[in-house]
């Protein structure tokens, strides 16, 4: 998404679909930011992002008037996504540039979260060439980069006493889980997953994919291999050459460990295969 964002200025825009809280760091970006919603009304305009309260299939913006949308983990959660892409397709100007990324709807992390979360609001299950596909056939905008993306199991913490009360039923016991019981059960996953994935070559550990979509001519920075180390508490990537060059590794009983540069929680730290960092 970094490549996509970095490239606006300040008279550019970009449309945050299904924003929430906001899917990127709104104040890394020089570009205008739109945030879109169901639920806008406790968000805090600032100088150069405004929100905008309204359906994924009917977006309130003028045709050709956007430089660039994001749909950062969202089309899962969209009833109607193909109406919504058509939606982008419209808003997008000839130039724009597309940013998705979805799960894997039939991998294992998909369908950990949707049992822990009695579905999770996820309401389609993707793969990765019906993704593709779907885009190609609804907008005039075509695939130039793709990364895959590797799960923090970060929805497996527990909440706050605020976030408990949105839990559905299913999900509930994470909030009964002591801290330390809770830490390093997602740091056994996230090592567990990432040391089957190394050993044996599947994709246990992976989340889905990251898209980007543009017409022809549009130049952009090329995307980081996939990182197969994240953080299991802030969910951030961090190369293992990165960790390795700046000493940030430590062994115990034969098993890495690195504290996360960007929240310092502890992490399990696994080798990873040919393609990823």
């Amino acid at each position: 998404m970094e490549n996509v964002l970095s490239r606006l200025t300040e008279r550019q825009a970009v449309v945050d679909l299904g924003c929430g809280a906001g899917s990127f760091h709104y104040g890394s970006y020089a570009c205008q930011i739109i945030g879109i919603d169901l639920t806008v009304s406790h968000r805090v305009p600032r100088a150069h992002v405004s929100f905008v309260q309204a359906n994924s299939a009917q977006i309130p913006l003028a045709s050709n008037s956007v430089d660039a949308v994001v749909s950062h983990h969202t089309l899962e959660h969209f009833g109607d996504f193909r109406t919504t892409l058509v939606e982008v397709d419209r808003i997008l100007k000839d130039d724009g540039v597309i940013w998705i990324a979805i799960p894997n709807g039939f991998g294992f992390d998909d369908a950990l979260y949707r049992f822990v979360f009695s579905g999770g609001g996820h309401v389609n299950r993707f793969s990765r060439d019906q993704l593709v596909e779907e885009v190609h056939r609804l907008t005039r905008f075509r695939l130039i980069q793709e990364v895959d993306l590797f799960s923090s199991f970060i929805y497996l913490k527990k909440p706050t006493p605020e976030e408990y009360q949105f839990y559905p039923r299913t999900a509930r016991f994470l909030f009964h889980i002591p801290d330390g019981t809770s830490t390093t059960g997602i740091l056994v996953i996230n090592a567990a997953t990432r040391l089957i994935d190394k050993l044996f070559g599947s994709r246990i550990s992976q989340y889905g994919w990251g898209f980007v979509f543009a017409a022809g001519g549009v130049s952009l920075t090329p995307l980081h291999r996939p990182y197969f180390n994240v953080c299991s508490n802030c969910g951030s990537g961090i190369p293992a050459t990165r960790l390795r060059d700046e000493g940030q590794l430590k062994q115990f009983c034969g098993v890495g460990f690195y504290q996360c540069p960007h929240c310092r929680r502890l992490n399990a730290f696994v080798a990873p295969p040919d393609g990823c960092d």
